[in-house]
């Protein structure tokens, strides 16, 4: 069932491997970063801990290494271009290298739409999210609301008769957004196109949840769903 309910299921970039000459820039501590003159346009790579986050929605961030801390204002993951900071999955004490130009902006030091490089996840990244109130569905709330969801994705399914006897579990991923409607709904893992399709059609016409609160603000929430087919028996 659902019980890892809160899924990110996001491709991350291995640890780079980086010698003197790389591809992302010049490797550079936080303090030399700093240092560098306004005018110098060179492309640093910067390794840093994730040591505070301003703003979610932004991007905007602070790293920090044994020589200093820096400012990040905004992050750009080339390998999913359309990927916001959240998908990304960016939280504090993880080991980012991101690669940039120095910037002054009015009197802080930044490195503005850093390219992130490689990503370690730190020990605190699986710590379990804290809500201010847990999403709910039919009124059941955490694993109870995984459980009740896919008891009311069951109850709607219908076998397609272009199924042509196929059985198997159909892994779908969905979004319930801040406003709780089930949204950005698709195939993680398919069976067969009249599978895929019915799964979709159903989970697309469910009944908004009740969104999840963190710091008094309601958050989306990403999640997977397994949703099983057996063939009908005449």
């Amino acid at each position: 069932g659902m019980k890892k309910a809160i899924v990110a299921v996001l491709a991350f970039l291995a640890g780079v491997s980086l010698s003197a000459q790389t591809p992302y820039g010049v490797p550079t501590s936080v303090r030399d970063f700093i240092k560098m003159s306004d005018s110098d346009t060179t492309t640093c790579l910067v390794k840093g801990v994730v040591s505070s986050v301003r703003s979610a929605s932004g991007g905007n961030f602070y790293i920090k290494d044994d020589t200093g801390e820096l400012f990040i204002y905004g992050i750009v993951d080339p390998a999913h271009p359309s990927w916001g900071f959240r998908q990304m999955d960016i939280t504090v004490g993880d080991t980012l290298s991101l690669s940039g130009r120095r910037q002054v902006y009015k009197t802080t030091i930044e490195m503005t739409s850093a390219r992130l490089v490689s990503k370690v996840d730190g020990p605190d990244h699986n710590a379990p999210i804290k809500f201010d109130r847990e999403p709910s569905f039919k009124g059941k709330k955490g694993n109870d609301a995984g459980k009740a969801f896919s008891q009311w994705v069951t109850s709607k399914l219908r076998y397609p008769k272009d199924a042509n006897g196929a059985s198997g579990t159909v892994l779908l991923q969905f979004v319930v957004g801040r406003d709780g409607g089930v949204q950005e709904v698709q195939v993680l893992r398919g069976v067969n196109t009249a599978l895929n399709e019915e799964a979709l059609r159903v989970v697309r016409m469910a009944p908004k949840w009740k969104p999840g609160i963190i710091n008094g603000q309601p958050v989306r929430i990403t999640y997977t769903l397994p949703v099983e087919f057996y063939p009908q028996s005449n």
